[in-house]
């Protein structure tokens, strides 16, 4: 209990043993804690150390010294105590006050402040870097990128190119990782093996990076990338953002060498049912969304399970999320 004043359990026992029975020597003292002198000496120099006892040769007294009384020992050592946590908790302070101070000039550099708290300007190409960096390691749920450049670690001049070796460890972590790319290369053929989605289209319209349907990053202009990025946090773009990569990943291929299976023999609108299905829909609302009939909806159900094996809607919802239709 005393041990934030430096009195380790032992020490204690002897302090409050001495207490109680001011004229016992080491022996008895020794006696009655069943360990020996050396045990008992050792508290006694602590004690000695911490102002708590006088030593015998300090006021003549007979025994192993005298105890300094609790109230005037242990009270200075309490405020002792109280002193240095007060210094320390200073310490902390000021160290949180600088690497608060570090982090916002970190995330300041190259930042155009605005008036609105859900969108936030970078200039430079390392703001680019650093944010597609944040981006992919905050992802807890889900990434997206597309990118309408080659998708390698070893351009190093383009400050959009994927960090490819952090997004294996987002797509290991258990994040789904879905990338759409113009030109296939070792690397993300690498990516694909580790978990992630890469499907590929001849041209893209924007470079774009989406994390967990909350943050996504687009170039404050597409015409120089390089120039900085925009952070959009603003629940409408974001859903904007997100349907447009859905529209352009229904209407992708998958990565060369990695077909996806049953994906290549899916029609656009058996995809899109899939992805009804997934969000939760009842088939009388995936076929309403569909604009056809209940009988045509659930004709293409059969049709979509006899196609993937699967003998119920779950096991169809799990076939299509392995090929990489929702």
């Amino acid at each position: 209990m005393l041990e934030v004043l430096g009195l380790d359990p032992g020490t204690e026992a002897v302090y409050r043993l001495m207490l109680a029975h001011p004229a016992w020597g080491v022996d008895r003292l020794a006696a009655a804690m069943d360990t020996d002198r050396q045990a008992v000496t050792r508290a006694l120099d602590t004690l000695a150390d911490l102002a708590l006892l006088r030593s015998a040769t300090a006021d003549g007294a007979p025994g192993p010294g005298r105890l300094v009384p609790p109230r005037a020992g242990l009270g200075a050592l309490l405020e002792r105590r109280q002193s240095e946590l007060a210094r320390t908790q200073l310490e902390i302070d000021a160290t949180r006050a600088a690497v608060a101070d570090l982090l916002t000039e970190y995330t300041a550099l190259g930042r155009e402040p605005l008036s609105d708290g859900g969108t936030e300007r970078f200039a430079g190409a390392e703001a680019v870097r650093r944010t597609q960096t944040d981006l992919a390691a905050r992802a807890t749920d889900e990434f997206l990128a597309l990118t309408p450049a080659p998708a390698t670690d070893t351009d190093t001049d383009d400050p959009w190119r994927l960090d490819l070796s952090l997004l294996r460890e987002t797509a290991t972590r258990g994040a789904r990782v879905r990338i759409l790319a113009t030109d296939p290369t070792e690397d993300l053929r690498s990516l694909a093996a580790t978990g992630a989605e890469v499907r590929m289209l001849p041209s893209l319209p924007v470079r774009l990076s989406l994390a967990d349907g909350a943050e996504a990053a687009l170039p404050l202009d597409p015409a120089a990338p390089r120039d900085g990025v925009v952070l959009l946090r603003e629940p409408g773009a974001l859903a904007g953002l997100r349907a447009l990569f859905r529209q352009l990943w229904d209407a992708a291929e998958p990565l060369p060498g990695t077909p996806a299976p049953g994906a290549t023999a899916c029609t656009s609108q058996e995809r899109a049912l899939l992805r009804h299905l997934a969000d939760g829909l009842t088939d009388e609302a995936a076929a309403r969304r569909l604009g056809i009939s209940l009988r045509s909806e659930r004709r293409l159900i059969s049709q979509l399970s006899e196609q993937f094996g699967a003998r119920s809607r779950f096991q169809l919802g799990l076939e299509a999320a392995r090929s990489g239709l929702v």
